[in-house]
């Protein structure tokens, strides 16, 4: 098989010329022909509404959800569109048949999409509990081995930690919990087409996961996965126009939901989102998931060698094994007022807790990276 041309693939992204793109685990740029598909799309919703056949909804729909699964495991079907992670963890927390005293376990300085719709359930008596992610994933588990009392009935934690890109050891955690009987929910909003995750193997209950990142899908684009035999368990507290079945018939109104995940697509959807989306993951998939990965390890590892030599501490130097293509530094001096520096520069990237975070993607290349460090340089 003939290597992946990533030079003329990063030709497909028309980023400004005085832009170096950096900050994709916070928004990624797209490739043009995702865009173009939206103007195809609009083109045809202009000219006959709901009648255009350029890009059927229904087909859509299900483009996406065979991706999902092809890149993240489990089966098409266990797999609904939504907006964003916090959308689908709200519906997931609202959904657990918990009782006062039942407990959920969340990560210490964890994104909010993952903290606050569990925080809501404190007002039923839930009780929430903290655990510090350590400096190591062999310390993590035990913090986690160390949490899991009687009444704890689900974890809740992200694939990959966004402020240090630190790669959680999602088959050891998954086979804990499980040999404990919790509910093993992920956040894959940073590991979604980023690192490997098979849902099934890995054991996961549930996942949400936003799409603009890692999936170079358009903002307001995301994924929940429910395993078919844990949604059996959720309660229905959460319903739409489009949460029963045969929702096109409106009346009578009726309580007989979907018997699966797509009983929490509540009604009409972002269908622009969803062709800009489906244009994005075919990108993905026509280069190989497996050759994107290693492509943003191999991008990642030219970006730490400029920090180090730039004289900054890289933090993915201490996580072994557990690297990922999220970059984050620090070194002597105020870091904020860098970042500041950097972004005036056109170096676009994040500045969290101390450190600052790079993440490249296919619309970064070699050239993009020799800038990067003459940029640098001069700071």
């Amino acid at each position: 098989m003939a290597a992946t041309d990533f030079l003329a693939l990063r030709r497909n992204f028309v980023i400004r010329d005085d832009l170096i793109w950096l900050n994709n685990c916070g928004v990624s740029v797209p490739p043009q022909n995702s865009a173009q598909a939206v103007k195809d799309y609009l083109d045809a919703f202009s000219a006959s509404g709901v009648l255009q056949t350029k890009k059927p909804h229904g087909q859509v729909k299900r483009n996406i959800q065979k991706l999902f699964a092809d890149f993240l495991g489990g089966e098409a079907h266990e797999y609904a569109l939504l907006n964003n992670t916090a959308e689908g963890m709200t519906f997931i927390a609202q959904s657990l048949p918990l009782s006062s005293g039942d407990k959920i376990l969340l990560v210490e300085r964890e994104y909010p999409s993952n903290v606050y719709p569990f925080l809501q359930l404190k007002r039923q008596g839930v009780e929430i509990g903290f655990i510090s992610p350590g400096e190591t994933n062999a310390e993590f588990i035990d913090n986690i081995r160390a949490a899991l009392t009687t009444n704890v009935r689900a974890m809740s934690l992200s694939a990959v930690d966004w402020l240090t890109g630190r790669n959680f050891d999602l088959a050891s955690i998954g086979h804990l919990l499980r040999s404990r009987g919790v509910a093993f929910l992920l956040d894959a909003a940073q590991g979604a087409g980023h690192v490997p995750i098979d849902v099934k193997a890995l054991g996961v209950d549930a996942m949400a996961f936003s799409c603009w990142k890692w999936l170079l899908g358009p903002l307001g684009s995301g994924g929940l996965y429910v395993a078919d035999s844990f949604l059996k368990q959720l309660e229905i507290h959460v319903a739409g126009t489009s949460s029963v079945k045969n929702d096109e018939v409106y009346l009578p109104h009726r309580e007989d939901y979907k018997d699966s995940v797509e009983r929490f697509m509540l009604s009409t959807a972002p269908y622009m989102n969803w062709v800009h989306l489906d244009a994005s993951l075919s990108f993905i998939d026509k280069v190989g998931l497996p050759a994107v990965q290693d492509r943003l390890l191999f991008l990642a590892d030219g970006i730490a060698d400029i920090l180090r030599k730039a004289g900054f501490t890289v933090l993915r130097d201490s996580f072994g094994s557990d690297k990922t293509a999220i970059v984050s530094a620090h070194r002597d001096g105020d870091m904020q007022q860098l970042h500041a520096a950097l972004m005036k520069s056109g170096v676009v990237c994040a500045y969290r807790e101390g450190n600052l975070r790079f993440s490249p993607h296919l619309n970064f290349a070699e050239q993009d990276l020799e800038k990067f460090g003459q940029i640098l340089s001069t700071l």
